[in-house]
């Protein structure tokens, strides 16, 4: 799908799935605002050529290798002023939105009653908060501009499954993805595509790290497996394809390439 022309932020865009997304909409014509908390991310603790931990700017440059556009900006998610900033950094440089995609996310893995109040408060203000406020910030300069758009979040299958010690985490991918299923309705007018993409269990630094009870036989994807979904969401509009839920091992057998409306 060609993205020549449209601008599009991606949060978490310094590894795995974000950085992924980040260079395929690249290779798509599209401008790629690149953002993630710090500027050096060491904490997947092994490299990866393309998509393990790095830097923002080592993924902006990439998609510049490429021959397309990139711009690598610091955004704490959990600040308010960082999105807003974020935001405006993107407008004032590139003079329009026109995809939001919020994959930034982190886990707080742990038993109800052990689990750390102020982790809890990070995760929810990570995984929720803040992309109720990229949404917030983003959608002013999409309806001004009168052409639609697309915004779609990263969820995950914790949201509908029970997974021992991830209550926490499955809570907020459930208030995600119930977010972004009411946000839909409230932009259909603006022909604002808002859709949630669940990858499945990725090749990520999350899913490295993490003994999840039950997993253990199910396959990692890599990366850029999400590549070819998150291209296809990214040019959709509120006319096209809109308040979906849907999974990147469907795409192109229930939904996207290749499948009739």
């Amino acid at each position: 799908m060609n993205l020549d022309g449209k601008v599009a932020i991606v949060t978490g865009g310094s590894r795995g799935i974000g950085r992924a997304i980040c260079l395929g909409l690249g290779a798509q014509g599209a401008k790629v605002v690149v953002a993630a908390r710090t500027e050096m991310d060491t904490s997947a603790g092994t490299q990866y050529e393309k998509y393990g931990s790095g830097t923002i700017g080592d993924t902006a440059g990439r998609i510049r290798q490429g021959g397309g556009e990139a711009l690598a900006v610091k955004c704490d998610v959990t600040n308010a002023e960082e999105i807003q900033r974020l935001v405006d950094t993107t407008l004032e440089h590139f003079g329009r939105l026109d995809v939001l995609v919020t994959n930034a996310g982190i886990d707080c893995e742990s038993p109800v009653v052990d689990l750390d109040v102020e982790l809890l408060d990070r995760c929810l203000a990570v995984n929720v908060r803040a992309p109720f406020l990229l949404c917030k910030f983003s959608l002013p300069a999409m309806v001004a501009q009168g052409t639609g758009g697309s915004i779609f979040c990263i969820t995950s299958g914790s949201a509908k499954a029970y997974r021992e010690g991830r209550v926490g985490y499955s809570m907020s991918k459930a208030a995600l993805e119930r977010m972004f299923l009411s946000l839909a309705e409230e932009v259909r007018p603006q022909n604002i595509a808002v859709n949630v993409l669940e990858p499945g269990r990725m090749d990520t630094w999350m899913n490295r790290r993490g003994d999840w009870p039950g997993t253990a036989h199910i396959p990692m994807a890599q990366p850029e497996e999400i590549i070819p979904p998150a291209v296809w969401l990214a040019g959709q509009t509120a006319s096209t394809f809109t308040g979906q839920v849907v999974a990147r091992t469907d795409f192109g057998a229930t939904w996207g390439d290749g499948v009739s409306a």
